[in-house]
């Protein structure tokens, strides 16, 4: 059966035990994968990977959203004392969108809102 596959002019990095990927180089190694319209098997034996690593990688950014975070430059926080309310909580400005955090709230859902709010155009 012949395959074929569009040109790709991503060549990913051989990880090695001394040198491993990261999270971004995963990142980028996956989205090309994903381009390719080729399974992660046959991608990786195309460029000398190992098949393993490329589904471990897969499955560890699907379920660590920390790792996703982690490659995310800081936000600057500027704190200011308010007047004393029923709950105390957390207020985060991103553009022009004010989010106001109840405590107790969910660190997931809000790092998804936050994420949207920043893809958005000005």
């Amino acid at each position: 059966m012949l395959e074929i596959s569009p040109v790709s002019s991503f060549t990913p990095r051989r990880s090695t035990v001394r040198d491993p990927w990261d999270a971004e180089e995963a990142r980028r190694t996956l989205a090309a994968a994903g381009q390719s319209g080729l399974s992660l098997a046959t991608f990786a034996r195309r460029h000398g990977l190992c098949d393993r690593q490329l589904y471990w990688w897969r499955s560890r950014l699907r379920t660590h959203s920390d790792l996703e975070s982690a490659t995310r430059p800081f936000v600057r926080v500027c704190t200011q004392s308010l007047p004393s309310r029923e709950s105390s909580g957390v207020e985060i400005v991103v553009s022009d969108a004010v989010i106001r955090v109840a405590p107790g709230f969910c660190a997931q859902t809000l790092a998804q809102t936050v994420a949207a709010l920043r893809s958005l155009p000005c």
